[in-house]
């Protein structure tokens, strides 16, 4: 069992918006148990200030990109190699590709124990095997720096399953904070018609960044197959990011512009969820995706792709359809079939709102501990 008490642990991530939607309730969890917390990652956005000044995190601005291939990590190395010589951690807890690449480097050189939780692996089924060999092998000479593995999908788990890990473990993703989320009555037909949706309206919903992984040009031509069959159907986007203007491009080029509702980067996610009748998420990988989740809090069926961390999300034909991220027939084929039979979306619904149960912040917290209690180092 570990005694996090007095322990000073430097947590590395790549970016800070992986802290500010997933880790403050487990960082408070170990700083709960008696250690100190430095968070370390790269200054991305207001989430920055906001972990720094309204959840008093102790946290570090680093240069780390969620490229392995980008040369400003080796600048981040540094710099973490200098504070751990200033600070003189306990344990490295290193999250997501290039953080976990960093904290491990960074644990070897110091001969500090690692823990390092795996929010999707950079090689998958599906992937370009040349990628997939370069990454898994880069994984696996990592492994003999690691400690403890953490993951979070049945395919990255069996994948690394007969490593020369000591402790490895499954867990039900970083948790969705159930309490957080309000189902509260609130005037839908307002927000409706603020976004310019009929009441008769079929509404279908992603939330997701505008990066290429997301794997939008897919999902809009899916969309424009749909409105082709189900002119009222409207195409809610919540999400920014580097490649907006070629999406919005994209979308006037399929002439469905008027029916796609770009809402860029929203708190109030819960609101949009509550007026949607179906999610669709067509990613070429994930991990365990947040936005699924809130998906199936809010009693949506999904259409996802079927990649690492959505089929373990969804079940086929009891809480959604799963295609081929390539596949717009077959996606649009799919969310022509949930919009037009909604007594299947009110029961998919309901199996994944049961279904997330499982995947609650308390559920994660209390398997995390369970991990602390078995480690010794």
């Amino acid at each position: 069992m570990i005694d996090f008490s007095n322990k000073k642990i430097m947590l590395v991530c790549t970016t800070d918006n992986m802290i500010w939607q997933f880790l403050i309730p487990h960082i408070n969890d170990l700083i709960s148990m008696g250690a100190k917390v430095d968070c370390y990652c790269s200054k991305t956005g207001f989430w920055f200030d906001e972990l720094r000044d309204k959840f008093k995190l102790n946290i570090y601005d680093v240069s780390l990109t969620r490229s392995p291939f980008n040369f400003k990590n080796i600048k981040g190395y540094n710099q973490l190699k200098d504070y751990q010589k200033q600070n003189n951690y306990d344990i490295i807890y290193c999250q997501q590709p290039v953080g976990g690449m960093m904290g491990r480097l960074i644990g070897h050189k110091f001969k500090i124990p690692v823990i390092y939780t795996a929010h999707g692996f950079f090689f998958f089924k599906g992937n370009n095997p040349i990628k997939n060999l370069i990454f898994r092998s880069a994984e696996k000479f990592l492994a003999r720096y690691t400690d403890v593995l953490i993951t979070m999908s049945n395919e990255d788990y069996y994948a690394i399953k007969n490593w020369n890990i000591k402790y490895k473990y499954l867990i039900h993703g970083i948790g969705l904070d159930i309490s957080k989320y309000d189902r509260s009555n609130f005037d839908k037909s307002s927000l409706k018609r603020e976004l310019n949706i009929d009441k008769n309206d079929y509404v279908v919903v992603t939330v997701a960044e505008f990066i290429k992984r997301k794997n939008y040009p897919t999902m809009l031509k899916a969309f424009a197959r749909v409105h082709s069959s189900l002119p009222n159907t409207k195409y809610i986007i919540c999400g920014s990011g580097k490649l907006e203007e070629k999406i919005k491009a994209l979308a006037r080029k399929l002439k469905i512009e008027n029916s796609v509702i770009f809402l860029g980067y929203r708190k109030d996610i819960n609101r949009i969820l509550q007026i949607s009748d179906l999610m669709l998420l067509l990613s070429k990988h994930e991990g365990l995706t947040m936005a699924i989740m809130e998906g199936m809090f809010y009693s949506l069926p999904v259409v996802t792709s079927n990649v690492r961390g959505n089929k373990d999300l969804i079940d086929e034909n009891k809480g959604g359809k799963l295609v081929h991220f390539k596949d717009v027939k077959g996606a649009s084929s799919a969310i022509i079939e949930l919009l037009k039979d909604e007594h299947k979306r009110k029961t998919y619904g309901d199996y994944n709102q049961e279904k997330i149960k499982k995947y609650d912040i308390t559920v994660v917290r209390n398997e995390l501990k369970q991990i602390y209690s078995e480690i010794n180092f």
